[in-house]
């Protein structure tokens, strides 16, 4: 098996969390539960032209696009093919995608989206020139000259966008959306609109999000997980509220998380 990373240089580095390459061989299970979260990924296959995801009850939904497309910020558990033999991508950091795919971006939340859909005809020239790339690194440099082709000049969100991310990085499980709109200069409407097209979710179902995800960070670093201090830490009502919020960001028990999670926070092996 083989697993690259790169961080991305500056200043995309403030958007792009990382880029990743991927190879080995089949797993011991077929699929992966993939949690909730307020990031984008850009996923190319480079062993063949498709890539699956599975929704809806028991994951029974299957479906397809080819081989490079971007999967959205995501308010529900998805599932997908866990193993494929050759992949790489690119993990955007909340609200990360929008200086790359514009006014689209805030339409991916809880979609798959094929990048030719909005790259047109460039997205299949960039698959083929990853495919035939020979070395990790080569097709990282391929990768990151496309995204600089396609992106914004000012790498830059709305200036109440920035404010935002800033405030409620800060304490997610803390934040008011409210104070924060106010800070921004704008009306409430207006920084809700225009949060929404750049991040893909309304500031409050990002805030539950964000909340989730930092409990997840919490109970990995926990050799023994101590469910009333994550509770408490993360400001929820009592530990019916967590594990409410849990079972909808997850498709999971908190019990059955940590029974079923494996190396990976966002990925959740599942049994076949």
């Amino acid at each position: 098996m083989r697993h690259v990373t790169r961080a991305a240089p500056p200043p995309l580095d403030r958007f792009i969390e990382t880029f990743w390459y991927w190879e080995g061989e089949p797993l011991g299970y077929a699929m992966d539960t993939i949690l909730a979260s307020a990031g984008t990924g850009l996923m190319i296959n480079l062993a063949e032209d498709r890539l699956g995801w599975y929704d809806g009850a028991d994951f029974a939904a299957a479906h397809r696009m080819r081989g490079i497309g971007i999967g959205g910020p995501q308010s529900r558990a998805i599932a997908i093919d866990a193993f494929h033999s050759r992949m790489m991508g690119v993990q955007f950091r909340a609200g990360g995608a929008y200086p790359f795919f514009g006014p689209a971006a805030g339409a991916f939340a809880d979609r798959h989206v094929a990048l030719d859909d909005v790259w047109g005809a460039d997205a299949e020239r960039l698959h083929q020139r990853l495919v035939a790339a020979s070395t990790p690194a080569g097709a990282f440099d391929i990768l990151l000259g496309a995204l600089l082709d396609k992106s914004s000049e000012d790498f830059a969100h709305h200036p109440a966008v920035c404010h935002a991310l800033r405030s409620f990085a800060r304490a997610p499980h803390r934040a008011d959306v409210e104070s924060v709109a106010a800070g921004t200069g704008l009306s409430r409407k207006k920084f809700i609109r225009i949060f929404s097209e750049q991040v893909g979710f309304r500031p409050k179902l990002y805030l539950r999000i964000e909340r989730f995800q930092r409990a997840l960070r919490q109970i990995a670093a926990m050799p023994l997980v101590d469910w009333g201090d994550i509770v408490e830490r993360n400001g929820y009502y009592d530990q019916s509220h967590f594990i409410r919020d849990f079972g909808e960001f997850s498709g999971l028990s908190p019990g059955m998380y940590l029974k079923r999670r494996g190396p990976h926070l966002q990925h959740v092996p599942m049994p076949g």
